[in-house]
């Protein structure tokens, strides 16, 4: 109970149902019942509504291809990770199997913010500003020091349209894994070029595929 008095503090918020906090902090492996990854699924939402509200806010007049690489950093693993730190979230996260690694540490992330979503009545403006208050500095310093996320697949298609006039393909060789930790492999080609990628999804799969082949191509004096 303790530990739940300690993060509410870090957050400036009291739960009114602690279960809520506590299901945001557990980890499958130690309930198959109340865990994070329905929480998890919304607060994806939740945080990527968050991000890409304040983008706008701040760069109305700008389009999609400007704000799309900045929004693709601001909700990765990486970046959630650097937020997660500054609640110390990984000390009160409960697991049994595997360690607690940047998945497991983003996900529980996004999981409390669901959290203080439906515990707070749903409210989405009070969860959004609680969220502002915590990590807005940190947001506009990235998008300062113009941290960025690069789309490979686009590079990619860039390069393969520049030599050959063709798209790479992606075909996805397997899924592996249980519901809560699935890894996707996908394969990455063109012409007679191959390359493997693996990722947390099909999307992150393919990124990873096409920069593996962005590599394989410089190899081959191809760029």
């Amino acid at each position: 109970m303790r530990m739940l008095e300690e993060l509410e503090r870090k957050l400036g918020y009291t739960f009114k149902d602690r279960t809520l906090l506590e299901k945001a902090l557990t980890h499958i492996s130690v309930s198959r019942r109340e865990h994070y990854e329905t929480l998890e699924f919304l607060g994806d939402a939740l945080v990527n509504f968050f991000i890409v509200d304040l983008l706008v806010q701040l760069y109305p007049q700008k389009r999609e291809g400007y704000l799309s690489p900045l929004k693709a950093y601001l909700i990765s693993e990486e970046f959630f990770n650097q937020l997660a730190r500054k609640l110390e979230l990984e000390k009160f996260i409960k697991i049994k199997r595997g360690k607690i690694n940047e998945t497991v540490i983003g996900d529980v992330f996004e999981a409390i913010w669901a959290a203080v979503y439906i515990d707070s009545g749903r409210d989405a403006n009070f969860t959004r500003e609680l969220f502002y208050k915590h990590f807005r500095e940190e947001i506009l310093k990235a998008i300062k020091e113009g941290r960025t996320r690069k789309n490979f697949k686009s590079i990619l298609q860039e390069i393969t349209q520049k030599h050959w006039k063709v798209r790479p393909s992606y075909r996805l060789i397997s899924v592996e894994g249980p519901s809560h930790e699935k890894k996707f492999i996908v394969e990455a080609s063109v012409k007679d070029f191959r390359s493997i990628g693996e990722g947390r999804t099909k999307k992150e799969a393919e990124q990873e595929a096409a920069k593996n082949l962005i590599e394989v191509l410089k190899e081959a004096n191809i760029e």
